[in-house]
């Protein structure tokens, strides 16, 4: 964590930074070995040790890993050594080895592309899907579209609906009614045994 007034050094490294993009999953790459064995096919196609494989990310889009290869620490001259291995690398990639452990679709080193995959582009829109057209039989038939739903009945399922509907609103205000005429009915009935009472005690008093 960083804290205010504090000192950070920022200062060239010698790596080379990567990136690939595989036909992948991402159950499929853990499955088969993940990081550990990522590293140790690549460095061992490129002749190094894996040491000096360092996998930075690994995530989704189908699998991309970000990595960086170091220098030996014990080569003298470490841009040499960086400029031949980025050359293996880059055959290596271009070359469409099976040391990545599945397709490269796309694969860039420093920042240059090695290989483009042009149909890959996670920022597009989505495309619309195809309208989808359920055919139930040869008279009736529901179609379903970017405009919306589209629902074709024959005369038969059509009068069936209309009765069904009609039956619904029968016996809703059916015992909507009913109900009404109960609340009326008792309404009247206490009011006239209300106004009976005070009759009777009036006549009492």
């Amino acid at each position: 964590m960083m804290t205010p007034y504090c000192l950070i050094e920022v200062k060239p490294v010698d790596a080379i930074l990567s990136n690939v993009r595989m036909d992948w999953t991402m159950d499929e790459f853990y499955a088969a070995g993940g990081v550990t064995s990522f590293a140790d096919r690549v460095a061992g196609a490129l002749g190094i040790h894996a040491s000096q494989m360092k996998v930075v990310a690994v995530y989704q889009g189908s699998v991309v890993v970000d990595y960086e290869i170091e220098p030996d620490s014990s080569s003298s001259d470490s841009a040499a050594e960086l400029r031949a291995i980025e050359a293996n690398l880059n055959t290596l990639v271009s070359s469409g080895d099976s040391s990545f452990g599945a397709p490269v679709l796309s694969a860039s080193t420093n920042g240059e592309a090695v290989v483009e995959d042009p149909t890959y582009n996670p920022a597009a829109a989505p495309v619309i899907a195809t309208p989808v057209e359920v055919v139930e039989d040869d008279t009736e038939t529901l179609s379903i579209s970017d405009e919306g739903l589209y629902i074709n009945l024959s005369a038969p399922a059509r009068n069936s609906l209309i009765g069904i509907l009609v039956v619904l609103v029968l016996i809703v205000g059916g015992c909507f009614g009913c109900g009404t005429l109960v609340i009326c009915f008792y309404s009247i009935t206490k009011a006239s045994k209300q106004i009976s009472d005070v009759q009777k005690k009036h006549a009492k008093n």
